[in-house]
């Protein structure tokens, strides 16, 4: 990143702010910058980090309203916010005892198990969730609104938790999150989990582990 890349040149100003506003916004922070100096000084640019910002917050966008923020960039960063460029990942392990072999001989194993809660987060307030036995690199062809796997509910932030509310087909499940800074938010740490049927409020235990976010570049 000594000077300008020939590249530079290619396109007028204003249209690399249209392209760039595409990227995620750890993207236009971090591997924009170290191209070249031209590219460092469009990633600093407060209406490509408006745009960023855009979909994140419509509202404030808007009325281009920041509030205790110096500026769209700071705001991005600080604000809590829940992530678009990857699915959100728990991944539960727990051992199980069956019996193996056939009726001559017959042996007892413990086999370790592992199942996975998906979230995946969208701007206009929708949410994607799914229990499913596969790993991410397998599941990714599933997690998608359309998929008959996954579970379409709505979601809400409110300052540094996430409300989810998805029904599951036989119960409306409720989740509350908790949005960690670590990594930009990269965590959600669940709060408390419920099942609502019929009227009844059914709880389910969590654990320490948090979701984290399985980037992926390009989603259904």
């Amino acid at each position: 990143m000594d000077g300008p890349c020939i590249e530079d040149y290619l396109l007028d100003p204003e249209l690399y702010v249209e392209i760039f506003k595409f990227l995620p916004g750890v993207e236009v922070a971090g591997n924009l910058r170290l191209v070249s100096t031209m590219w460092k000084e469009r990633a600093a640019d407060e209406i490509l980090w408006r745009l960023v910002c855009s979909p994140k917050w419509p509202r404030l966008s808007r009325k281009g309203t920041l509030r205790r923020f110096k500026s769209w960039k700071e705001m991005f960063f600080r604000r809590p916010h829940v992530r678009f460029d990857g699915v959100y990942v728990l991944e539960k392990t727990y051992w199980k005892t069956c019996t193996v072999g056939d009726h001559m001989s017959l042996e007892r194993e413990t086999v370790k198990c592992s199942y996975y809660r998906y979230l995946r987060f969208f701007p206009n307030g929708e949410v994607a969730y799914a229990l499913l036995n596969q790993e991410p690199k397998r599941a990714l062809d599933w997690i998608h609104k359309g998929h008959r796997s996954m579970c379409v509910g709505r979601y809400k932030v409110k300052k540094k938790e996430v409300e989810v509310q998805v029904d599951v087909g036989y119960m409306m499940l409720y989740m509350k999150l908790k949005l960690l800074k670590r990594e930009l938010f990269s965590r959600l740490k669940i709060l408390r989990l419920e099942g609502l049927d019929k009227g009844e409020v059914t709880p389910f235990p969590v654990g320490m582990e948090p979701f984290y976010l399985y980037r992926v570049h390009r989603m259904k």
